[in-house]
């Protein structure tokens, strides 16, 4: 039961592991890697990113019990957060144009984020930066083959393992902090002690700090088999008699009670090594394993004595905490607009189901921050923090805020220890800010109503701060509106920690934000500070209260300036000649900005977030010099502004994706509310992927559910090249793959049908492909174009003409309906995307059921004139003519009936043929005529199912062709 239990979500969760995998940005290619590719690495090597190298040095911890919210804790156990496939929706170098990423705010509880990705997972410099400021460390990944297991095990001439030192080589680079381990392929015994070799030579080499974990799957024998605790049977893993083979074990998933922690405790004792070595594993994700969050809400009571946070058993481990992005309890992945349930749920994890962490829930879930203190390291003057989370739907320098959807992990700064930890008036709450910011995209607010004489403290910071006569305290905050700031900062020193010290937010004149400096002179000398917060209060009713903090800062002295730092992003880097681009202004220390726009309007600037626009196509230079009182720093990023022209409105066109960041979302679209379904549409792939799970999508939904219906280009197995279409059918995800592989560079029409009986591929009106499947087709979530899952499967290529049935069409309808449905064979037609939208900012839905497709990365310059052919040509509605070669009408059109009449002139005593091509270019119909007069009529058979039809006349003066319509 456990061994097809776990292996079967387990090749869901990653089919192969062979070849390396997609990223969310192409710049960040070889963060992963495959085994080949790790032992050709070299720090000068075509593999090795300077990009991804993280300077950000490992911050000291403190650890300090008497200031937590509850001091019956204990730090002896450790965390460590495993996100499930990181590279694929954090997988990025550089800022990305997206509020709604994954994003992670509760660093403080954690010790090690392991970077889950494969074959070979190097964690992304962004990431490794955060992690780093708030003392976690963070490794990467070896999760491959046997094949792949056994590359790394390669020997060099003295005998010693190549990839052991590579893979320090690997992490000493990028600034990361060591590995875990997932061998989940049987070896042989043989192997299988090499590998238990390798890992003690790495234990051996390894620098002081390095990690090295490995996961409870495979034994000293080779064989797979999950003990779910450290056991003796996979206990050689962890300590093999006086040699350490590995820092940590952490254990699978499939465990209840407190049998698995007896046994790891009695087994670590056995072995000399601490039982926090070994990290117990829960797996959250839902409807997997016993600890499914939510849903089982006492399994964290396990690990700890009688459930007392001060007597932690084991550490703890704990994977696909991605639950709260997408696993469907929020939709922040699909939706930007969802980011308060986001930021809830990310909430919950910790706080609990109350959202309340300064008290234990009374049932249910308690939350992680019920039993685990917090990991302060704000252990040094100077600490300033403007409470960014890395992410926003604006982007504040300064207070000077721009409309800017973003995500970068790098600028996220240390947060608030606790989240939240209010006491006092109910009617107060406290909370990220995503409106209001003062640098980066949010603040931290206070907000509600106010009783004469209520109170509503918050403590935000943990800190461990031995405090000078000189110390200076400095708080820059905003109102709601101009008057008392209705708040103060509350200061708790180690020697009082039930009496804060109170200082008054100043008065506000206006709602602009300001900054207040206080000088603890004579009050903090010798002291140490251990918490930090703000306090919400007013001698009179205040119906209607907000403050925003906006800046933290703590010094000893003075600070002098330093050198400002430049940095800028824009809105779009592709638009069309007249659209404005704004530019975010991400400068660190700058009091003065000058902007140099080649070729824009205006040609320079000194706003903070200035405006350009380009009249003429072509590619620009964008330069920004920030100064301040100490000196000036200059960022020039060249080439980084294309300007195109968009089709004028009306024109045929397709849609052009990039790979990478650009789609459209349909919204909720129900294709299961029947028996069948169809999806079709016409591509032209740019490129195919190169990387694991190698799929480009074309269109569809798959919401990491039950639900999915799409069509995609790869899959893992399979070339990247093939055409694959999906459908969950009941209980079962069923796939079929079409036998024809794509060209990259041309355009085809494809079709898949499902009757409730068969699923069918069509490749250009021909079945290619068929799969036996009975049931009833789940199908009911968002529906996108050009992107399922996650943006790593982007299609980088061309869509056009895209739609969605909730009834299996017929091989005649596909055939003749691949350029345009006609209105009377709409019946069942759930969506429509025409892409024949130029200029405007969404690809509309033909069908009049409303689901309008909103572009997501894309711009009016994405409309292009690039179009299956075959649709171009017949594109017209006029009848074929030229200025001397012979002319073709068609009388009565569209046609009704089985025949048809036209006319031939132009061509008396000609032989002329005439052939009837359907929207695939497929002739079904040819008629051999010679005109005995300038205007002959024939009458043509048209046994044919609605659609377009080319009706084309060929003569020896010539050729002419007209569209006809069939209803």
């Amino acid at each position: 039961m456990k061994h097809s239990y776990f292996r079967g979500w387990l090749l869901l969760l990653l089919a192969t592991a062979f070849t390396a995998q997609a990223q969310l940005e192409p710049a960040a290619q070889y963060t992963t890697l495959t085994p080949a590719q790790l032992m050709a690495w070299t720090s000068t090597g075509a593999t090795a990113l300077p990009a991804n190298v993280s300077t950000v040095p490992l911050a000291t911890r403190q650890n300090s019990l008497a200031a937590q919210l509850n001091p019956n804790q204990s730090f002896s156990a450790k965390v460590n957060w495993c996100p499930d496939g990181m590279n694929n929706f954090v997988g990025y170098l550089n800022e990305q144009p997206r509020f709604n990423l994954y994003n992670f705010t509760h660093w403080q509880y954690i010790d090690v984020l392991t970077w889950f990705a494969s074959p070979v997972g190097i964690p992304c410099r962004p990431w490794t930066e955060a992690a780093h400021r708030n003392g976690v460390k963070i490794i990467g990944t070896i999760f491959t083959d046997a094949a792949g297991f056994n590359t790394l095990l390669q020997r060099d001439a003295a005998g010693n393992y190549i990839g052991a030192q590579k893979l320090v080589d690997v992490a000493n680079y990028y600034g990361f902090d060591g590995w875990f381990f997932n061998e989940e392929s049987q070896l042989t015994a043989t192997q299988a002690t090499e590998l238990m070799n390798l890992l003690k030579r790495l234990q051996a080499i390894k620098p002081a700090g390095m990690e090295i974990h490995w996961y409870d799957s495979m034994l000293p024998n080779g064989r797979i088999a999950y003990q779910n605790t450290l056991n003796t049977a996979n206990a050689p893993l962890l300590q093999d008699g006086t040699a350490r083979v590995s820092d940590a074990i952490f254990t699978n998933y499939f465990w209840q009670g407190a049998t698995t922690f007896n046994t790891a405790v009695a087994t670590a004792n056995s072995l000399g090594r601490s039982p926090f070595d070994v990290y117990t594993g829960a797996d959250v994700w839902p409807g997997r394993n016993p600890q499914q969050l939510f849903n089982q809400t006492t399994w964290l009571d396990n690990y700890y004595t009688n459930a007392n946070p001060a007597q932690p058993r084991t550490s703890l481990a704990v994977f696909a905490p991605n639950i709260t992005f997408n696993s469907g309890l929020t939709n922040f992945n699909n939706d930007a607009g969802d980011y308060v349930n986001f930021y809830r749920a990310e909430q919950r994890l910790f706080a609990g189901n109350d959202y309340d962490v300064t008290t234990a829930d009374a049932s249910g879930w308690k939350g992680f921050g019920h039993f685990v203190p917090v990991r302060s390291a704000i252990n040094t003057l100077p600490f300033e923090t403007n409470f960014c989370v890395g992410q926003g739907k604006i982007f504040a320098n300064n207070g000077v805020v721009v409309a800017h959807e973003w995500t970068n992990m790098a600028q996220q700064r240390l947060l608030p220890s606790w989240q939240w930890a209010k006491t006092g008036a109910s009617t107060v709450s406290v909370g990220f800010d995503f409106n209001r910011a003062w640098y980066g995209g949010n603040s931290v607010a206070l907000a509600g109503s106010l009783a004469a004489g209520a109170t509503a403290t918050v403590k935000l910071y943990q800190t461990k701060l031995t405090l000078q006569n000189s110390v200076s305290v400095d708080v820059t905050y905003k109102a709601a509106t101009a008057g008392p700031s209705n708040a103060k900062l509350a200061l708790y020193f180690s020697d009082d920690l039930n009496n804060p010290t109170l200082f008054d937010l100043p008065a506000v004149t206006d709602t602009l934000w300001t900054t207040t400096s206080y000088t603890l002179t004579g009050l903090a000398a010798g002291r140490e500070l251990a918490i930090v917060g703000v306090q919400a209060t007013s001698a009179t009713a205040v119906a209607s209260f907000r403050t925003n903090l906006g800046n933290l800062r703590i010094y000893n002295g003075t600070i002098a300036p330093s050198r400002p730092t430049a940095a800028f992003t824009a809105n779009s880097t592709t638009v069309l000649t007249g659209q404005p681009v704004q530019l975010a202004n991400a400068s660190v220390g700058a009091t003065s900005f000058t902007w140099t726009f080649d070729g824009g309007t205006p040609a320079s600037s000194t706003a903070v977030h200035p405006t350009v626009t380009y009249a003429t196509a072509g590619t620009y230079a964008v330069k920004l010099r920030a100064e301040n009182a100490t000196g000036r720093d200059s960022l020039t990023r060249t080439s980084y502004i294309t300007v195109t022209t968009a089709p004028p409105a009306g024109r045929n066109t397709s849609l052009r994706l990039d790979g990478s960041s650009k789609y459209a979302e349909a919204g909720t679209i129900d294709l299961g509310n029947g028996s069948g379904l169809s999806l079709e549409c016409w591509v032209k792939a740019n490129t195919f992927k190169v990387t694991n799970p190698y799929i480009s999508s074309l269109l569809g939904m798959e919401d990491g559910g039950s639900n999915t219906a799409l069509l995609r280009l790869g899959d893992a197995g399979i070339d990247a090249n093939q055409v694959q279409f999906v459908l969950q059918v009941a209980n079962a995800t069923r796939k079929v793959t079409s036998a024809t592989r794509l060209t990259a560079g041309t355009w085809y029409h494809i079709a898949a049908t499902y009757d409730g009986r068969t699923m069918r591929l069509y490749i250009n009106g021909v079945q290619d492909a068929s799969f036996g499947a009975i049931g009833f087709p789940v199908a009911n979530a968002p529906f996108s174009l050009g992107r399922n899952n996650s943006s790593p499967r982007i299609l980088d290529g061309w869509l056009d003409e895209m739609r969605a049935w909730t009834r299996a069409l017929t091989p005649a309808e596909i055939a003749a309906n691949a350029c345009n449905v006609p209105p009377a064979s709409m019946a069942g037609l759930a969506g429509y995307w025409r892409c024949n939208d130029s200029p405007a900012l969404a690809a509309i839905d033909g069908s009049g059921n409303g689901h309008t497709a909103r572009f997501v990365g894309l711009t009016a310059a994405d409309w292009s004139l690039d179009v299956p052919t075959v649709c171009g040509t017949i594109a017209g509605v006029r009848n074929g003519q030229s200025a001397t070669g012979p002319r073709l009408a068609i009388l009565g059109n569209p046609a009704t009936g089985t025949e048809v009449e036209v006319e031939v002139s132009r061509a008396a005593g000609q032989p002329a043929t005439l052939r009837l091509l359907n929207s695939l270019g497929a002739v079904v119909l040819t008629r051999e005529v010679k005109p005995g007069s300038d205007a002959a009529r024939y009458t043509l058979p048209l046994h044919v199912a609605p659609g377009i039809y080319l009706l084309e006349l060929r003569t020896a003066l010539g050729t002419t062709s007209a569209k006809l319509l069939k209803e």
